[in-house]
């Protein structure tokens, strides 16, 4: 067993497989992350205050601010017009690391194919929360720092008919409602995949990890297209008898590209431009869903003012990588104890807000809220994004070259759609005109007087929310693109385990929703090749030239 991405999803699955007794191989075109893997980026500020530690920047959620930003040079891919996290761990070493339990509502209404359904699901999902658990908390001694924007935004948003529920019980609790964000820390650290699934993976003789090991195509059977027989690195081929495509959105389908699998159109540019061997029709597999259906969330984000700045004090933790600022006590309390504010990202509160579309009372939409920390004294900013029940859609082309772009002339997935952008300025103008009337807040941003028309808000959307949020999901659709045991139509034994499956944006943040859709997959998959124990495979991942 290949599979080609160690992200959320493939760190899931590989190891899934492996624990059933499969060998599993599972490769990553970038370098480690956490120091536990072999990444070694510490700061070097920090090791000249606290010598010998071992903290790197992809471990402590306080690096956040300087490891999301795309112009870091080993970490993002650059193939495509996206920011794609391409090392050990991928989207899940450098996010937020936000684990929010995707509700029932939205896996029947995204999903509800047979064996997809909102309780099928429930077990994966029961899987993924027993090894990385979620937790209100960062800091490891179970304390929230620098909260005041929870304690202030609380009755703010009960005011205008939001409820406050416990988000790590009331799972299922995402309409209407809001509570303490939820994370997927360990011990004050990073967890995720990384910790929750790789390392019992690590410790199977049965499971190998490569690192630097970028796959250029998969490799099909010279006697039937159809049958994949492994997959190419550095030119030589690594056999195998199953492929398991996890390595994200953008670049599954570009290797489903180089592939020969795709719509005819790009199957011919790849072989015009050189990028594949799969030069002649006769070796295409034509599957016309590959690269369809992208989508994400668009975000803006809402500025307010307290009118008591003293009452919510700001925290700022952006120099924390470049030792710039950095209050000595937090640093001690988090190189000595895994403790206090440089243990988080600031992020303190999350609620999910429901809008309906004027012109059809039948078409709901969710739009997801994030609370922060205030970078200054008195702000409170929020993340406003649309999410669930999003319509807007993109598709994902090739050029000469092999670099990716979007397809038609829309460009990317936000807004497109009338109805999306109605909806999100319905919402936005019920949450702008109920917290302006809520004592001692003030609205900074954005500055639309109240009572505006509805299109007053659809305009300042257009401009400050049509753009991506990284949570890219789609391009080779679950039940199109491949079969309901992810089994990529037109193929006898490549399948696709990733977000790529996903037919429509997420309630939340995407990364529990992927570790689930992983554990699905890796059942169906060990299902259809016997259970595991049965298909033991050599140990031979010495790549040979076919």
């Amino acid at each position: 067993m290949i599979v080609v991405g160690a992200g959320a999803a493939g760190i899931v699955a590989a190891t899934r497989f492996a624990e059933a007794g499969l060998e599993t191989l599972l490769l990553e075109r970038g370098g480690p992350t956490l120091h536990r893997d072999g990444g070694r980026e510490i700061p070097e500020w920090s090791l000249e205050a606290y010598p010998n530690n071992t903290i790197t920047r992809f471990d402590a959620m306080g690096y956040y601010y300087s490891n999301r930003r795309s112009t870091e040079p080993s970490y993002y891919c650059s193939n495509a017009p996206a920011q794609m996290a391409c090392e050990l761990g991928g989207g899940t070493a450098v996010n937020a690391e936000q684990q929010l339990w995707p509700p029932s509502r939205y896996l029947d209404d995204a999903f509800g194919f047979q064996d997809w359904t909102a309780a099928d699901f429930q077990p994966a999902l029961q899987r993924v929360a027993k090894r990385i658990p979620q937790t209100s908390y960062w800091s490891a001694d179970n304390k929230h720092y620098f909260d005041e924007v929870y304690d202030i935004m609380t009755p703010v948003l009960t005011s205008i008919g939001m409820k406050e529920v416990d988000t790590t019980t009331a799972v299922d609790s995402k309409y209407n409602t809001f509570g303490r964000q939820i994370h997927a820390a360990s011990e004050g650290f990073r967890g995720g995949p990384l910790v929750g699934y790789l390392q019992d993976a690590k410790k199977l003789p049965n499971f190998t990890l490569r690192l630097g090991d970028a796959v250029e195509h998969v490799v099909h059977s010279p006697d039937d297209p159809a049958r994949m027989i492994g997959v190419s690195v550095k030119g030589n081929t690594i056999t195998a008898p199953t492929v398991v495509l996890s390595a994200g959105v953008w670049n599954t389908v570009s290797l489903l590209f180089t592939s020969g699998v795709g719509p005819a159109a790009e199957l011919r540019t790849a072989s015009d431009g050189d990028i594949t061997p799969y030069t002649s029709p006769s070796s295409w597999i034509v599957n016309d869903a590959v690269g369809q259906e992208l989508h994400d969330n668009p975000p803006t984000s809402v500025g307010m003012a307290w009118h008591k700045p003293d009452e919510l004090p700001a925290f700022d933790p952006s120099g924390l990588f470049t030792g710039r600022n950095i209050n000595k006590e937090y640093a001690d309390m988090l190189f000595h104890n895994r403790s206090g504010p440089y243990t988080g990202t600031g992020r303190q509160l999350v609620g999910w807000l429901p809008a309906t579309d004027p012109k059809n009372s039948s078409l709901e939409m969710v739009i997801q809220i994030i609370c922060s920390t205030p970078s200054f004294n008195g702000s409170i900013g929020c993340q406003f994004n649309l999410n669930e029940g999003a319509l807007s859609r993109a598709s994902i082309t090739l050029d000469r070259s092999g670099r990716l772009a979007f397809g038609g002339s829309d460009g990317g997935p936000w807004l497109t759609d009338p109805r999306d952008l109605r909806v999100y300025a319905v919402a936005l103008k019920t949450f702008l005109e109920g917290v302006s009337k809520y004592p001692g807040i003030s609205v900074t941003k954005p500055r639309i007087p109240s009572g505006s028309p509805l299109e007053d808000y659809e305009d300042w959307l257009q401009v400050n929310a049509a753009h991506s949020n990284n949570h890219w999901g789609g391009g080779c659709v679950l039940g199109s693109c491949t079969d309901l045991d992810t089994r990529v139509r037109g193929t006898q034994n490549l399948f696709v385990v990733d977000g790529s499956l996903t037919p429509a944006p997420t309630t939340s943040n995407p990364a529990f929703l992927y570790e689930g859709v992983a554990e699905m997959a890796a059942d169906k998959i060990l299902k259809l090749l016997g259970g595991g124990n049965q298909v033991r495979q050599s140990r031979r991942w010495l790549a040979s030239v076919v």
